[in-house]
C-alpha cells in the first residue's frame, strides 16, 4: 500500500486583482493615461496555495500528473462571478477548494493593483469583502482525506483573531504552522510561541520586530555587511526567545537571511543566500507569495531550511520574469530539481 503523500492547508484570503500597468505612478491630484488594464486570481492565501500546488506538480493537473503534495485551501469568496472565477483558477491549479466557502451577503475581496513598467515594482490596495468573514476551520478532518494536514499556511488578509486561533489549535494538536505576517501589524506574543516558520520580508520584520519590543540600531542599519547580518541574527533571535524556530527573512534583491533555532534559550545560527540570478525583472507582484508556496512544498517534502531557502528563491525569480499574480507562479519542472540544490 502506497504511503499518502503530505499535504498542506492554506488558511486566508482570496481577492480578484485589478491590474494597471503605467510608465510611472501618478502623484497627488495627477491624472495619467496607463499602458494596459487586467483582472486576474489574487489574494495572497491564494497566490500561496497556487504556489504550492504548481510546484509540486510538473504541469497543469490531468490524469496522468500526481501531485507529490495535496493542497487544499480554506477561505472565503462571495457568491458573485469574482468569487466563481478565483474557485476554477484555483482548481486549474491543483488546489482543492472544498474548503473554500461562498457567501450570499458578502461581496469577494479585491485588490486594486499598480505596477511601474520600469521597475517592476507595484502599489496595492486591498477591500478584505468575503476575507473579513474567514473564521477558524475545525482540524478534525481534511476533506475527509486525512485526519490533519502537516503543514499550514497563513497570512494577515483574514482576521488576526482567526490567526491567533488557528496558531493555537494547530499547536494542541501538533501541526506545524508557517506564518507569513503580511500585510504587516502588531502580534501576540502567544503567536510566536511554537511557530514552526516565520517568512517575512525586511519591512515586515521591522514591524513586528517593534512590536515585541526589538529596535534595530541606526549604526547598523548604515554600516557594512558583517554589521547588517548580525542585525539580521539578532532581529532572528528576539523572534526565537519568543518561541519561533525558523525564521525566514526575504531582501529582495538582496536575497535572503534564514536561521534556525538550536536551544530553548533563543540562541540561533543562521545565514545568507545571494538573489537567484534574474533576466528582467517585469512584476514583483507575486514574487513573496511564490517564494512562501515553495518553502512550504520544500519543507513538507523533508528539505532542510537551506535547501528550502535555496529552492524558494529560485522559483521567485522565475516569478518576477512574468507579468501577474497566480499567473506568473511557475510549475514545478520550470525550476531547478528540489533535491540538487548548489550554491
Amino acid at each position: 500500500m502506497s504511503q499518502p503523500i503530505p499535504s498542506i492547508q492554506i488558511i486566508g484570503s482570496l481577492n480578484i486583482d485589478l491590474i494597471t500597468r503605467t510608465p510611472r505612478l501618478p502623484g497627488p491630484g495627477e491624472t495619467l493615461t496607463a499602458s494596459s488594464f487586467n483582472y486576474g486570481s489574487g489574494g495572497k492565501g491564494a497566490n500561496q496555495a497556487v504556489a504550492c500546488a504548481r510546484l509540486s506538480s510538473r504541469s497543469k493537473p490531468n490524469r496522468n500528473n500526481e501531485a507529490s503534495v495535496d493542497v487544499n485551501m480554506v477561505g472565503a469568496v462571495g457568491d458573485d462571478f469574482f468569487g466563481n472565477y478565483l474557485l476554477e483558477s484555483l482548481k486549474g491549479s491543483g488546489v482543492g477548494v472544498k474548503s473554500v466557502r461562498r457567501l450570499e451577503d458578502e461581496k469577494t475581496g479585491t485588490a486594486v493593483v499598480l505596477v511601474e513598467e520600469g521597475s517592476g515594482e507595484n502599489r496595492i490596495l486591498i477591500t478584505a469583502g468575503a476575507n473579513a468573514c474567514v473564521t477558524p476551520p475545525k482540524f478534525d478532518s481534511l476533506d475527509g482525506r486525512r485526519e490533519l494536514p502537516d503543514l499550514i499556511v497563513m497570512q494577515l488578509e483574514v482576521p488576526v483573531s482567526t490567526v491567533v486561533e488557528v496558531v493555537k489549535d494547530a499547536k494542541g494538536k501538533g501541526v506545524d504552522v508557517l506564518l507569513n505576517p503580511a500585510p504587516a501589524v502588531e502580534l501576540p506574543r502567544v503567536v510566536f510561541e511554537g511557530l514552526a516558520h516565520l517568512v517575512m520580508n525586511q519591512g515586515e520584520a521591522e514591524v513586528l520586530s517593534r512590536s515585541i519590543g526589538h529596535e534595530e540600531k541606526e549604526s547598523v542599519k548604515e554600516e557594512g555587511d558583517d554589521l547588517r547580518k548580525k542585525n539580521m541574527q539578532d532581529t532572528c533571535e528576539q523572534f526565537h526567545a519568543l518561541g519561533v524556530t525558523n525564521v525566514i527573512i526575504t531582501l529582495g534583491s538582496n536575497g535572503v537571511y534564514y536561521s534556525f533555532r538550536k536551544d530553548t534559550e533563543g540562541w540561533g545560527e543562521g545565514g545568507h543566500v545571494p538573489a537567484a540570478k534574474v533576466e528582467k525583472v517585469v512584476d514583483t507582484t507575486a514574487a513573496g507569495d511564490t517564494f512562501v508556496g515553495a518553502y512550504a512544498v520544500a519543507i513538507v517534502r523533508g528539505a532542510s531550511i537551506v535547501d528550502a531557502v535555496k529552492w524558494a528563491n529560485k522559483a521567485a525569480a522565475k516569478t518576477v520574469e512574468r507579468e501577474g499574480a497566480q499567473d506568473a507562479v511557475p510549475w514545478e519542472h520550470e525550476v531547478e530539481p528540489l533535491f540538487t540544490q548548489g550554491d
